[in-house]
């Protein structure tokens, strides 16, 4: 339930994290900063400011308190805790390209979306190989394999894995049947992976997408997902059985390029041109999350956040060209 109160705030039941929250749209809340230099790129594990990123783009839950990312420009997939760890998986600035194998020895072009499965493996959408790669844990560290596309050929077809075509996947997220679900935005569509065989299961033709860039599931079992479509400025909720109904019809976003958030509360979109979190209430821009609306590098401001996720407690933000990953404290009451 929201209640607006007399003097301009927002009361929010957040029935999930069974709090009342207390939200004033003219104070974004408080950044705090996790990992990473004020505009600095570069390449360096470490605890807070002592770590380095250079264009972290993508995140995904793996753990209470901890979050994998995807680091562009260092062709590289990452982790950061809540205490400001950060370590490296696999790859690295010195090892672009397209190679399985060992996560020490494997290597990256430019990953983008990032998810875990329940099981520990690590889904990483290769916008710039066009292909998606899966992280295996076992005994002796990860193992990286391509799951589906051939590296380097971008197109668009469906069918066996090793055959299908992608054109720069940008997301992926997994499903509850444990299939994994693919923002492929230069065919402008989702794609499904499924014991080993690809499928395209929304496109413009029948849903509303333009220019999806981002998916996150809504709730957890619930099948339907939020979409940032960055061609239609707006989020969709999509599902298999739902064709691209529109979520905030009367708010046109500066280039909605992350989303998370679930039906009983807020739903947070990352506006990289705007330069600022959102929060939309009842599908509407209700509340500027944290940033100012201006580019920057000071602890307040964010220049063109590119993901945003909703985890434990926090509100955890990508900061492209701030090369940092911060959070937004959510539970304790008033922001």
């Amino acid at each position: 339930g929201i209640v607006y109160l007399p003097d301009g705030r927002l009361a929010l039941i957040d029935l999930m994290a069974h709090t009342v929250r207390l939200i004033d749209p003219e104070n974004p809340q408080l950044i705090t900063l996790l990992a990473g230099a004020e505009g600095e790129a570069g390449y360096a594990d470490g605890v807070g400011s002592e770590a380095r990123f250079n264009k972290p783009i993508r995140l995904a839950p793996i753990g209470r308190g901890k979050v994998v990312v995807a680091d562009i420009k260092n062709h590289a997939i990452r982790t950061v805790s809540i205490d400001g760890v950060v370590e490296t998986i696999s790859g690295g600035p010195d090892k672009k390209g397209h190679q399985d194998g060992p996560a020490a020895e494997a290597r990256f072009d430019s990953p983008h979306g990032v998810a875990v499965a329940p099981d520990g493996r690590i889904a990483v959408a290769g916008a710039s190989s066009h292909t998606v790669r899966l992280l295996t844990p076992g005994s002796d560290g990860y193992q990286v394999t391509t799951l589906a596309g051939v590296a380097g050929q971008s197109g668009l077809n469906d069918g066996p894995a090793n055959e299908a075509l992608f054109n720069s996947p940008h997301a992926v997220v997994w499903d509850s049947e444990g299939g994994l679900l693919v923002v492929d935005i230069g065919n402008a569509s989702i794609r499904r992976i499924m014991d080993g065989v690809v499928s395209t299961v929304a496109n413009a033709a029948n849903s509303k997408l333009a220019m999806p860039i981002d998916m996150m599931p809504m709730d957890t079992g619930s099948g339907v997902y939020l979409i940032a479509d960055a061609g239609s400025q707006k989020i969709l909720q999509w599902s298999p059985g739902l064709a691209g109904e529109i979520v905030s019809p009367e708010t046109e976003l500066a280039m909605p390029h992350g989303v998370t958030g679930d039906v009983n509360g807020v739903v947070y979109v990352a506006e990289i041109r705007a330069h600022q979190v959102t929060g939309l209430v009842s599908g509407k821009a209700a509340l500027r999350i944290a940033g100012t609306g201006e580019a920057g590098s000071g602890l307040e401001q964010l220049d063109k956040p590119a993901a945003v996720l909703k985890h434990d407690g926090h509100l955890w933000i990508a900061d492209l060209n701030n090369h940092r990953i911060s959070v937004v404290a959510l539970v304790d009451g008033q922001p």
